[in-house]
């Protein structure tokens, strides 16, 4: 994550619109104290490193190239163009890759296409958080939720990360009881999936929602599901 530079993503993929620019600034979410303290840094550094010519060309013998597949998508295509121009300033040359949603999210265990398999060595997606409890989330990156060829490539685990003292912790959020514990074991679960690069966060994505003008007690809840509060619902007389 240190060879991405955060600030250009939001305005330049998602919003041609100075105020809706200002907007999506405002809602990317750095989910790391570390992140948010060292990624500028080394990517400045990193940056400074190829101007010099003192940045490798090459990592043991083999070339700074990787491939970066995603769906096909006209917004994914253009992030993966600005995350190609990134790495090319830090001279790693990137190929870049996009497959039919059908199929790369279609969990077909014949196809070598899908995000399950993960056959490149950077991919994108969306990964959403509902609700306000992140045991639900965490439980997504244990070592048992791997996709394998065992399992017909199915699991929720795309990246495969798998780290014991990960699985040790998310037991204990499992057992915490009480909103204090329970985001204090979150926070430190987040920091070791952002930090060993289970994940890497671009953007947050906002959600458009509507109503009809006859419902009443609609509240609009960023932590829930829009039915959160469906029992106050009422039509307007």
């Amino acid at each position: 994550h240190n060879a991405l530079d955060a600030g250009r993503l939001p305005v330049t993929v998602l919003t041609s619109s100075s105020e809706e620019a200002t907007t999506m600034e405002a809602q990317l979410k750095i989910t790391s104290l570390a992140m948010k303290e060292v990624r500028p840094v080394a990517f400045a550094a990193a940056a400074a490193a190829v101007g010099a010519g003192s940045w490798p060309a090459e990592k043991d013998g083999a070339p700074l190239k990787v491939l970066y597949q995603t769906s096909t998508n006209a917004v994914r295509q253009d992030t993966q163009e600005l995350v190609k121009m990134m790495w090319a300033d830090i001279g790693i040359e990137t190929e870049l890759r996009n497959s039919n949603a059908s199929v790369y999210f279609g969990g077909d265990a014949g196809s070598p296409d899908t995000f399950q398999k993960f056959y490149a060595d950077v991919q994108m997606y969306s990964n959403t958080f509902g609700g306000t409890d992140p045991q639900g989330y965490f439980g997504n990156g244990l070592c048992d939720k791997a996709p394998t060829p065992e399992k017909q490539w199915q699991g929720e685990n795309i990246s495969r990360y798998c780290n014991p003292e990960f699985d040790a912790l998310f037991e204990e959020l499992k057992t915490a009881v009480g909103n204090e514990a329970r985001g204090a074991i979150g926070r430190r679960l987040n920091d070791m999936a952002i930090e060993d690069g289970m994940m890497i966060p671009l953007v947050h994505r906002g959600r458009v929602s509507a109503q009809s003008n006859t419902l009443e007690g609609v509240v609009m809840n960023a932590w829930d599901s829009e039915l959160w509060n469906i029992h106050d619902w009422r039509r307007a007389d």
